[in-house]
């Protein structure tokens, strides 16, 4: 009963809670603030918004730490995304007071997309700066990602993964980063190479666009669908691998 309210005292003083205040330019206590925001997200017409909010609203209700949840969601998320939350830009401001549901689908996007594609190295200090930020402990901080990333598995649908992933990019390229940055899929590459090439297009004629689209999109279900059979092969390969050798690496070149 106690660790709630000294966890949200915290909170209220730590650098990181006062980044995130400044970066959604919340005019009122951040408790409030975060409580209305995911109102509006599950309330909002779009599934991937609604659901994403009750991501957000589960995870809080879920580990009983109020908003502290919410705020670790976001400011993961935002590392992820390219912000360091030290020294934000008029520029990033200026596009979450935008439209701030955008960016915090781009935040929950950002974990569920970018934390597995991390190094071993970049997870820790992520999870350094946030323990530190946010004076909580890191396992704590461990399972709320976790439970983020398991819970968007489960309630979005391809669909809502398309969408989460044009938030990600979005907010990405406010940080100077792109989808692949975030994500580090081949398949993304193509995307962002040919995002750039389609919007320079838009100074060409509308014929050449549209077969670059038309080419983009060939491209990549066909990277996209070798990658799967790649990963697909590489998995059973382990599994026999591992009946032969009894779990142990071989010594084999």
């Amino acid at each position: 009963m106690i660790a709630v309210p000294l966890a949200a005292a915290s909170l209220a003083v730590s650098p990181i809670a006062k980044a995130v205040a400044a970066l959604y330019g919340m005019g009122v206590a951040i408790d409030n603030y975060l409580d209305k925001h995911i109102d509006m997200m599950k309330g909002s017409e779009s599934p991937t918004v609604s659901r994403t909010g009750a991501i957000l609203e589960m995870a809080k209700y879920g580990f009983g730490l109020g908003y502290l949840t919410s705020v670790v969601v976001i400011a993961t998320g935002q590392f992820i995304l390219g912000n360091t939350l030290s020294a934000l830009t008029t520029v990033a401001t200026a596009a979450t007071l935008t439209n701030p549901i955008a960016m915090t689908c781009a935040a929950v996007g950002a974990i569920y997309y970018g934390w597995g594609a991390l190094s071993y190295a970049e997870r820790n200090t992520i999870l350094e700066k946030l323990g530190k930020g946010l004076e909580i402990g890191i396992e704590l901080i461990k399972a709320v990602i976790n439970f983020v990333v398991d819970t968007t598995k489960k309630l979005l649908s391809s669909k809502n993964f398309e969408e989460l992933k044009n938030y990600v990019s979005s907010a990405a390229a406010t940080f100077g980063k792109t989808l692949s940055d975030v994500t580090h899929r081949l398949g993304d590459v193509v995307t962002d190479t040919v995002g750039i090439v389609l919007k320079k297009g838009s100074e060409a004629i509308d014929g050449t666009v549209e077969l670059a689209a038309d080419a983009y999109t060939a491209v990549k279900d066909t990277i996209d669908k070798t990658a799967d059979g790649t990963a697909k092969h590489l998995s059973e390969a382990e599994v026999a691998r591992t009946k032969i050798w009894g779990g142990k690496t071989s010594s084999r070149k």
